[in-house]
């Protein structure tokens, strides 16, 4: 990136996502169940959890028709203008108990709308409403409304809960990131960070870019990033012997050389940001001897003598 008012960005398909999802519910099968509680007016309800498959996001908002079915969350009216997505889950087995009566075992598809905001360097999911498939009614809905519902929502804010991208190690430096944008687009999930080793303005939320959405991993640094990163990179090198050696040819000369990198300055990124260039600096030394040819290999002079320091 050329010019812009974040360091760092990182964007991620939903194809992407949705196999690190496949993943993470191979991995961590236990974070897909669990177990909540409430008590209304006297009465212990249970609700028990069990995602029989991996669940998906859909990077986008729920459309008119499923926004109109689901049980909002407390608060909210309106669907958001921006950071909407939705958590679907195919199968969810859910057990739920009155009391000590356990209600008939139900297995059905599930879809949590959210919103991811940046808060405090990370991203909360903030749930929004929930779709159940056979929505059942009479006194089992005061369970789906009072516990279920909730239950779901925390389950799918928790699950983008705190989403950063973390320190990087970019070539050799450990790279602080903050994050001051997140957008979520028909085609990607996209983070952008400023970088602890520079002094970048924040992006505004409705600063439009042209994200690269023909790939399903983009990567995107600063020019002011990758320049700063460079230079320190190089720094580690500075007095580093770059070569030292001799050769012999037998009656005919011998060689020895010795070149060492000092600095390199003014180091710049071009237009194309896979070119760079610097002023560098090198000392080096070397010595040719040119031997007489001579069955017993005696005699011998110094043809010259070589040094460089600039």
């Amino acid at each position: 990136m050329s010019d812009s008012n974040f360091d760092l960005a990182v964007g991620v398909g939903g194809d992407a996502v949705n196999s690190g999802l496949q993943t993470a519910y191979q991995q961590h099968r236990d974070a897909f169940r669990g177990q909540a509680e409430k008590t209304l007016e006297g009465t212990d309800y249970t609700f028990a959890w069990d995602f029989l498959d991996a669940p998906s996001l859909a990077l986008t908002p729920p459309d008119a028709d499923l926004w109109g079915k689901m049980i909002k969350a407390d608060g909210v009216t309106d669907l958001p203008d921006s950071g909407v997505l939705q958590f679907t889950a195919q199968q969810l087995q859910a057990d739920c108990k009155v009391g000590e009566t356990p209600l008939p075992q139900v297995t059905g598809k599930v879809t949590v709308a959210l919103q991811l905001k940046l808060d405090g360097g990370g991203i909360t999911a903030l749930p929004l409403g929930a779709w159940l498939e056979n929505l059942p009614d009479g006194p089992t809905s005061i369970i789906v409304k009072n516990v279920v519902v909730p239950a779901l929502l925390t389950q799918g804010a928790t699950l983008l809960k705190g989403l950063k991208i973390p320190a990087q190690d970019l070539f050799g430096q450990t790279v602080t990131l903050s994050l001051v944008r997140v957008d979520v687009i028909p085609t990607h999930l996209v983070l952008a960070s400023t970088a602890a080793v520079g002094q970048p303005q924040a992006v505004r939320a409705d600063d439009a870019v042209d994200w690269p959405t023909d790939k399903q991993v983009f990567t995107l640094i600063s020019k002011s990033l990758l320049t700063t990163l460079l230079t320190a990179t190089i720094k580690q090198y500075e007095n580093t012997r770059l070569a030292k050696g001799d050769k012999t040819i037998q009656f005919v000369a011998s060689a020895r050389w010795d070149a060492t990198f000092r600095r390199a300055t003014n180091l710049t990124v071009g237009d194309d940001p896979t070119t760079a260039s610097a002023g560098v600096d090198v000392d080096w030394h070397a010595e040719l001897d040119l031997v007489p040819i001579s069955p017993d290999g005696s005699g011998g002079c110094a043809l010259s003598k070589a040094g460089h320091e600039s």
